[in-house]
């Protein structure tokens, strides 16, 4: 009988990176961003295909509960098992407790293990990256999918890798997130990937290697296994014993620690959508269909400097994109009541911070304190995009004290 995958979502998070859109309540896989789907719903849409994959194992918080059986009643898809932690404990955790509970019946399983708030248009592509996995599966080894570079992130972790006429490439190293300089100089390093997060494994090898790698997790994982009745979808971890794990990141607790690793070419348009400069330049392209907002759907607001819309308001938070044209400068100013992030998307950015100035490029950012004195110009030729997130307790736009401003303004942003 042909082998196939065993997907584990994991399905967690804490809402943060996409904050005040994504919160703790509802963070942003579950969140209805194309039409009426969410990236969970593409998810499990993505591994409802019986050629290559079981029903999935999912990983979540058992608040989220709700949420996901939601997303499987609107998907139709079955499931296995949903494991439903009472707390975060990181990747580790939440990679290694289904595994563990698994074996217990299928000790030579193949686990395909990925996050459930990626992006993936393609999903043709994704399969073929599968077969090539599955066609030439590694024992006794861990293999990841990896993303071409096509820009200097520093959102992503990197993967360089042995070149070789093979689909499945041997890891030479995994670079972490890497500051600016850096991110440019792996761009231009031939035989480099980004880290998509996906992993794949046989079982029982995985259980060996956590065994001796991490004993003192394995045990308290055990333990956490053996009060559980296997044959239940449900698995409520028991919270007493689960709180005392330690909270350890999958790449920290194996795969850096791990000897044999292999990286497949993952070809298929990924996006973590980690960031409100990944989720500006997606909603760009309209063939993505991505709806967090529609052009028109807010009042543009015209400035001298060029424009600002309204993307989202809650009564902690504002939402704003600021669209400011070449050789252009908002006036120096400050605010009372409220506190802003700018996330360059779009160009290039001079800001004054106090007496400090910066230059900032896509997918930077910075913070600028209430009542910290502050400008955003743009020197350059490109028109200058950026998100803005304010957050404190009044967001009128009478809530500025203006120092200098080259349109004669005297009141108003």
């Amino acid at each position: 009988m042909e082998k196939k995958f065993r997907p584990i979502l994991l399905a967690g998070g804490s809402g943060k990176r996409l904050w005040p859109l994504s919160t703790k309540e509802k963070p942003k896989q579950f969140i209805e961003l194309f039409g009426d789907l969410s990236l969970f719903d593409l998810t499990l849409q993505r591994i409802n295909n019986k050629k290559l994959f079981l029903e999935p194992l999912i990983v979540t918080s058992k608040n989220y509960l709700p949420l996901v059986e939601n997303s499987l009643a609107k998907t139709g898809v079955e499931v296995e098992k949903i494991y439903l932690e009472p707390e975060s404990k990181n990747t580790f955790a939440a990679l290694a407790l289904p595994v563990l509970s698994d074996l217990e019946r299928n000790k030579k399983e193949l686990y395909m293990a990925m996050p459930s708030d990626h992006y993936i248009p393609f999903n043709k592509s994704f399969y073929e990256t599968c077969a090539v996995i599955k066609d030439h599966f590694p024992k006794n080894a861990l293999t990841l999918m990896g993303v071409k570079p096509d820009k200097a992130s520093t959102e992503y972790g990197y993967i360089s890798y042995k070149p070789s006429y093979s689909g499945l490439k041997s890891v030479n190293s995994f670079i972490e997130k890497p500051h600016t300089e850096k991110a440019n100089q792996l761009l231009r390093q031939p035989y480099t990937l980004w880290n998509s997060g996906i992993f794949c494994f046989e079982g029982s090898w995985f259980t060996t290697e956590i065994k001796k790698k991490n004993t003192k997790i394995y045990k308290q994982m055990i333990d956490l296994v053996k009060v559980s009745n296997l044959n239940e979808t449900y698995f409520y971890a028991d919270a007493a014993k689960f709180s005392k794990l330690e909270d350890l990141s999958f790449d920290h607790g194996f795969v850096e620690l791990n000897d044999r690793n292999y990286v497949a070419l993952l070809d298929a348009g990924w996006t973590d959508l980690g960031s409100w400069h990944s989720l500006s330049n997606l909603q760009k392209k309209p063939e993505h269909g991505l709806t967090l907002y529609s052009e028109g759907e807010y009042s543009r607001t015209d400035k001298p400097w060029g424009f600002f819309e309204v993307l989202l308001e809650t009564e902690k938070s504002k939402v704003k994109i600021l669209s400011i044209n070449p050789q252009q400068k908002l006036s120096m100013q400050m605010h009372e009541h409220r506190s802003e992030t700018w996330y360059i998307t779009q160009g290039v950015a001079t800001v004054t911070k106090s007496d400090s100035v910066h230059e900032l490029y896509p997918g930077e950012s910075i913070v600028i304190d209430k009542k910290e004195k502050h400008r955003i110009e743009n020197f350059h030729d490109e028109i200058l995009e950026i998100i803005e997130i304010q957050t404190g307790s009044y967001f009128g736009e009478d809530d500025i004290v203006r120092f200098e401003d080259i349109y004669g303004r005297k009141d108003l942003h």
